[in-house]
């Protein structure tokens, strides 16, 4: 097994004003952890399965320096 770091942005049809994560034990809007054109260092990432459906989640750090556990399909690849 091979790991590595890799970067991901905010998906671009993300609404950083409308859409909100789980962060710290609350609700809050993409807008205030996160930067739309910034690209974030994915740490982990985990598979969950669960009777709702499975769910991938990359564990990032956010602009508060602090880290949490983000659903992937809020990000796209950073290629830059």
């Amino acid at each position: 097994m091979q790991t590595g770091v890799f970067y991901v942005r905010l998906n671009p049809g993300a609404k950083l004003s409308e859409d909100r994560v789980a962060h710290r034990g609350k609700s809050v809007f993409l807008g205030e952890i996160f930067t739309k054109s910034k690209p974030y260092p994915v740490l982990a990432v985990e598979y969950r399965e669960a009777s709702g459906g499975a769910k991938t989640l990359y564990h990032l750090p956010v602009d508060t320096n602090e880290i949490g556990w983000f659903p992937a399909d809020l990000f796209v690849f950073a290629r830059d």
